[in-house]
């Protein structure tokens, strides 16, 4: 009997502490191949979420490239690769067809840095999430807005 009530006691436990958890949105850093026609595909054969064009984004960059890394923030996404001098974010359009790209410049002052050794992640709490930018030997956090910040903003 007692063993019983102790069984309860833990599946009750259980239960209230599943109800505490709260949802946030889990995003991790992707290394995508670039295809030949400049595209990369978000997803895989079971959850296939779309395809990014990078044509402009490549165009203005001048750089050739076989990967880029994603992350995505809360429906935005922020892209680099090695050799960019920007790191892009990307916003779905309202049609769900088009989106639009803004170029990010975590260098303003020396205008030839090429990024390199990058890395993205997020960083902070639910009501502040930033995406953290490393690159030579830097970082910057990203806001959903793109600025950029040199230290972590409470």
């Amino acid at each position: 009997m007692k063993r019983l009530i102790f069984l309860i006691l833990i599946f009750l436990w259980l239960g209230c502490a599943s109800t505490l958890l709260r949802f946030e949105q889990y995003s991790m850093v992707m290394n995508l191949p670039v295809a030949a026609d400049s595209s990369v595909t978000l997803g895989n054969e079971d959850h296939f979420s779309g395809i990014l064009w990078l044509n402009p984004i490549l165009r203005a960059e001048n750089v050739p490239t076989t990967q880029v890394k994603l992350i995505q923030n809360y429906g935005i996404y922020f892209l680099c690769a090695e050799k960019f001098r920007h790191v892009w974010m990307v916003e779905r359009g309202n049609d769900g067809l088009s989106g639009k790209h803004k170029a990010i410049d975590v260098t303003p002052a020396d205008e030839t840095d090429a990024y390199s050794n990058i890395y993205l992640s997020r960083y902070g709490t639910l009501q502040k999430t930033f995406v953290k930018f490393k690159f030579n030997n830097g970082e910057v956090y990203l806001d959903r807005k793109g600025h950029f910040y040199e230290k972590y903003i409470e």
